[in-house]
């Protein structure tokens, strides 16, 4: 059984995922903006800060 804390954090890792994806296909006009550009370090700072902590997370155990 996948506890809870599990699907969270996968469903953030997805998240993530589909920031990079509109990034990927929005870069320039995000580069060339510099209010896109401050958002996306801000943004970029925040999820670097969760991914460490996602992956300084231990998984639930599979064992009930």
């Amino acid at each position: 059984m996948v506890h809870k804390p599990d699907i969270d954090r996968a469903a953030e890792l997805v998240d993530l995922g589909r920031l990079l994806t509109r990034w990927l296909f929005n870069w320039e006009n995000i580069w060339l903006d510099a209010e896109q550009k401050q958002s996306a370090s801000l943004e970029t700072s925040y999820w670097l800060r969760r991914v460490l902590e996602i992956s300084h997370t231990e998984p639930e155990s599979l064992s009930a």
